[in-house]
């Protein structure tokens, strides 16, 4: 698939889910990445540091840099899976539906006849194609005292799963766009956390212990258009009837972080201990318990961490559609700091959840970059075939 960042059903499908998070008040969801984790292929269990632990690992935040007691971070990122080319399909039969109304207002029956033809023929290759939109943004304080740090973070994401429904190839049909319907199903959800580590010595060894008690609230959204026109109009997008406040819960996460040597670190963080589900309809959406563990080597130059998701993540969406969307991450990143002025990133990330796509299991290249300009700037960008993203923060630290 060429993922063209200008394509017109890409940026549809992103004002969609976009519109709907930034109707709400500032919301936040389990999501994986800031900025500096993305540009190193997703690591940050055992690379986090003041700014970035609230949602990589709480254990890290006495793992800050020298001298750094306070940090301010705002980010924001967009994310868009298609792993079968179902934008390209849209795009195709769109285009195809232009030549039509040309050949029509042309006169010329032939061409009107192949169109269509060719209408139908894209929609006989959709049925069960999945996209997968997301955008975020986030905002942490981090603050280190002598015996413990804390950091309070807000976070606000929208993910959203894409599916064309009530399939049709007749040919009369196939112009109708009571047919072939893009249905985007999202949620919208909160999480306010306070986070709290504190560090400890057994026998010379650093071991440090984090908590974070979080508050989330989830809101579900859903939107209908014709794939012959799921490039127009926002019209209903923020339609009060289209969204469903399903509720709010408590839970925690917790970390660990291990100094196995002044260079080798080992990490774990256990995200929503208390788990919860929500009615969508007539389907559950389950808000589970995820895990993942980190090792890290770091010196002053340079850093490089593997990542691993030990248990596989179902989708945060209730319709079983949208399952194969799961994943169970492997990365591996590294970072250069050139004289603590600039920081070159770059890593990857592979898909090893059961039952996925060929083009889902495809390894996502990333790589970023961050400056110190009296304040921080972080950009970070991964792309593979069939997916593409982009993440931009920044902040300060003192």
């Amino acid at each position: 698939m060429s993922m063209r960042l200008k394509n017109k059903t890409v940026a549809k499908t992103l004002s969609i889910i976009g519109l709907s998070f930034l109707s709400q008040s500032l919301h936040a969801v389990p999501f994986s990445f800031d900025g500096r984790s993305l540009g190193m292929g997703g690591v940050s269990v055992a690379t986090a540091d003041l700014a970035t632990a609230s949602w990589a690992n709480p254990a890290m935040l006495t793992n800050q840099r020298p001298g750094d007691d306070f940090s301010l971070l705002i980010g924001v990122g967009a994310f868009l899976r298609d792993d079968e080319d179902l934008i390209s399909d849209i795009d195709d039969f769109q285009a195809a539906d232009d030549r039509r109304n040309a050949a029509v207002n042309a006169g010329d029956a032939t061409g009107a006849l192949q169109a269509t033809t060719d209408m139908a023929v894209i929609v006989s290759g959709i049925d069960g194609k999945i996209l997968a939109p997301e955008i975020t943004s986030l905002a942490a304080v981090g603050i280190a005292f002598d015996s413990f740090a804390l950091a309070i973070s807000i976070r606000g994401d929208a993910l959203a799963g894409g599916t064309v429904s009530n399939l049709s190839q007749t040919p009369l049909q196939v112009i109708d766009p009571n047919f072939n319907i893009l249905n985007l199903e999202g949620i919208l959800t909160t999480e306010f956390g306070l986070s709290l580590a504190k560090a400890f010595q057994v026998y010379d060894t650093k071991i440090s212990i984090g908590i974070k008690p979080k508050v989330v609230d989830l809101t579900s959204f859903t939107y209908t258009e014709s794939i012959l026109t799921a490039s127009t109009g926002l019209s209903n997008i923020n339609d009060d009837s289209n969204k469903v406040d399903l509720g709010t819960f408590s839970t925690v996460d917790i970390g660990l972080a291990v100094d196995l040597s002044d260079s080798f670190r080992l990490g774990l963080n256990v995200r929503n201990l208390i788990t919860d589900e929500f009615d969508v309809g007539s389907q559950v959406l389950n808000f589970d318990t995820e895990a993942r563990i980190g090792l890290a080597y770091h010196n002053r130059l340079l850093t490089v961490a593997v990542d691993y998701d030990l248990i596989e993540n179902e989708p945060l969406l209730a319709n079983p559609t949208f399952d194969g969307l799961k994943t169970q991450y492997v990365a591996v990143g590294a970072e250069f700091n050139a004289f603590d002025f600039a920081q070159l990133r770059v890593g990857a990330r592979k898909n090893l959840a059961d039952g996925v796509t060929a083009g889902a299991e495809d390894t996502a290249i990333t790589a970023g970059i961050g400056f110190w300009l009296g304040f921080n700037l972080d950009i970070a960008a991964t792309y593979t075939e069939n997916s593409v993203g982009a993440f931009l923060q920044t902040g300060f630290r003192f």
